[in-house]
């Protein structure tokens, strides 16, 4: 991961915690160049106790879990993310800060979280899926301590309406007590032990190439959930590879890609996400499909992989995450090849990866292009 030190810079009102917080972040993490309005109106709006047991969700680049940290000097924090990147960026700026009293975790849901907490808080983002929201805090809610409180905050146009009426719905009482511009915070607080109902998010649907029927369990919030995308598609429909042939899936998602290759050519697969919902859907598909032998990890670019070379690394890389990414995902893939090892890629042409590509690969082609899709193959 390369960091930005963008020496972003934050100067605190409170009698508790440090003065100045200061922060380092990287491409692929939201709010990269500032602090988003929800989390400052957030943690400016809870009123926490020195032995406060508090858990931030998403923590992003760590801003929330480092200055609640300092809030509650005399209990802990627990930061948990589904990003790996996220995470690691989190314990870098908690290491910066010189915070003790927080720990981190990477999550796919936020069930598998084994203790519980005086306070929760969340920022969702505006760009989340509404039941993913939901799904959250239905899995949040059993966290909480009796008289246990969740915080939420965010706009009306990041869907902070709907949330206030998910949490009306429960038993318990949910009150606004903030609202300061477009930003609103909600604070729950847990009256009774119950199980709230699940919000169903899974999706599940069959895709085929060459003849090859393979069905796939994937959730809303991930890349295309509902449907094969025609880009992986190409790609798969364009690769050649060789039995046993050692390849990487790189931003895996839920799997499709390396699933598809492993039953086309019995290639010696391995696969890596930054995101640990991505993961477990990989996984889930690997064992419904009867995928044996195979290596899955949740890291961020080929941080599981460093000590390892492969034969071929294929990939439609999150193009959303901004060049800083798949910048770092190319030089970590050459460096991760054997010699004459190849790498294939699938992306909007627009894109044009070729001219960058060209500036480290021996041989760049692109190999198809459909739909306004570029799908290249280069050779160290």
């Amino acid at each position: 991961m390369q960091v930005r030190d963008s020496k972003l810079k934050l100067k605190s009102k409170s009698d508790l915690g440090r003065n100045i917080y200061r922060f380092s972040t990287s491409d692929g993490v939201p709010s990269k160049n500032g602090f988003r309005d929800s989390e400052l109106v957030l943690t400016d709006s809870v009123d926490f106790n020195r032995d406060d047991s508090v858990l931030v969700v998403q923590s992003g680049y760590g801003y929330m879990p480092v200055v609640i940290g300092d809030l509650v000097p005399d209990g802990d924090v627990l930061a948990a993310e589904t990003s790996d990147r996220a995470i690691q960026l989190t314990g870098l700026n908690l290491e910066k800060n010189n915070v003790k009293n927080v720990s981190t975790c990477t999550v796919a849901f936020y069930n598998e979280i084994t203790r519980d907490f005086d306070k929760v808080v969340y920022a969702p983002h505006s760009y989340d899926p509404v039941e993913i929201v939901k799904n959250r805090i239905s899995n949040l809610i059993p966290l909480l301590r009796e008289n246990g409180k969740l915080f939420i905050a965010g706009k009306k146009t990041g869907g902070i309406n709907r949330y206030k009426d998910h949490l009306n719905n429960l038993p318990g009482n949910n009150q606004k007590i903030t609202q300061k511009g477009k930003q609103r915070v909600y604070r729950y607080t847990k009256t009774e032990d119950f199980e709230p109902e699940p919000i169903n998010i899974e999706t599940h649907f069959q895709a085929e190439i060459d003849e090859l029927k393979i069905d796939f369990t994937a959730c809303k919030g991930l890349f295309s959930p509902n449907t094969l995308d025609e880009g992986s598609k190409l790609l798969i429909e364009n690769l050649e590879l060789s039995e046993n042939e050692k390849v990487l899936d790189m931003a895996c998602g839920y799997g499709a890609i390396g699933i598809f290759l492993k039953k086309l050519y019995d290639i010696n697969l391995h696969l890596s996400d930054d995101n640990a919902t991505a993961v477990h859907y990989s996984e889930k598909n690997l064992e419904s499909n009867n995928i044996q032998n195979y290596e899955l990890k949740n890291k961020d670019c080929l941080d599981g992989f460093k000590d390892q070379k492969f034969d071929a690394i294929v990939s439609n890389p999150p193009t959303h995450q901004g060049r800083g990414v798949t910048k770092e995902m190319f030089d970590e893939a050459y460096s991760a090849l054997e010699n004459g090892g190849e790498l294939y890629l699938v992306y909007n042409q627009n894109m044009k990866y070729e001219d960058q590509l060209n500036q480290k690969f021996s041989k760049v082609e692109i190999v198809e292009e459909k739909d306004n899709y570029a799908v290249t193959r280069t050779i160290k």
